[in-house]
């Protein structure tokens, strides 16, 4: 038997929702040691506010509803920043994420996207060279949160949505890239019917 070693950066819209509804999440078989770069949520989200600790060989992450801005060259792992940047946009202080200019060839340029969203629904997204500068706003609201036929764009959306009500995700289906299952586990998450 052999354990196969979840995938640690599609973990990341999950461990978000800890963060975001003050919860806790337990992914079962969190490596000990891996080379995938999701490996560094652990150490991104404790600084955004998250508590995490191992269960044999889970890993549960805590968070109390209140999440800390950032400061961060995520050069480490490109693919990390929508999560990043989306739980930026609900932290209460400003967050600076850079390193990432590489993000604009991904699916669609994955800043510029970003940057139009978050400010389409009441954010304060500044787009940088080379990574997102996000400034804490009061005025967040309902909205439709287009995906650009990006997977990583949907879970963003669906992020910011665990907070912000009336976020509607354009087309959640490109999560099928990667996730074929997220919407079930997501509702399955919140106990609800994404």
């Amino acid at each position: 038997d052999i354990n196969i070693e979840p995938d640690l950066s599609n973990a990341g819209p999950f461990l978000a929702a800890a963060l975001v509804l003050g919860g806790s999440v337990k992914v079962k078989n969190w490596p000990l040691t891996t080379t995938q770069v999701g490996k560094h949520f652990v150490e991104i989200l404790t600084q955004m506010g998250a508590n995490f600790e191992r269960d044999g060989d889970d890993l549960v992450i805590t968070g109390t509803g209140i999440i800390k801005g950032i400061d961060i060259d995520l050069s480490i792992g490109g693919e990390l920043a929508p999560v990043i940047i989306a739980l930026a946009v609900l932290a209460d202080g400003p967050s600076r994420i850079t390193g990432i200019a590489h993000l604009r060839g991904h699916e669609t340029d994955r800043l510029a996207a970003l940057t139009t969203e978050i400010n389409k629904i009441g954010g304060k997204a500044t787009e940088l060279e080379d990574g997102i500068a996000i400034e804490p706003s009061s005025e967040l609201h309902s909205g439709t949160w287009n995906t650009y036929e990006d997977h990583r764009m949907a879970t963003a959306g669906a992020i910011i949505g665990l907070r912000v009500p009336g976020i509607t995700i354009e087309d959640i289906s490109v999560v099928s890239k990667t996730m074929p299952e997220f919407v079930s586990l997501w509702n399955d998450l919140l106990g609800t019917n994404f």
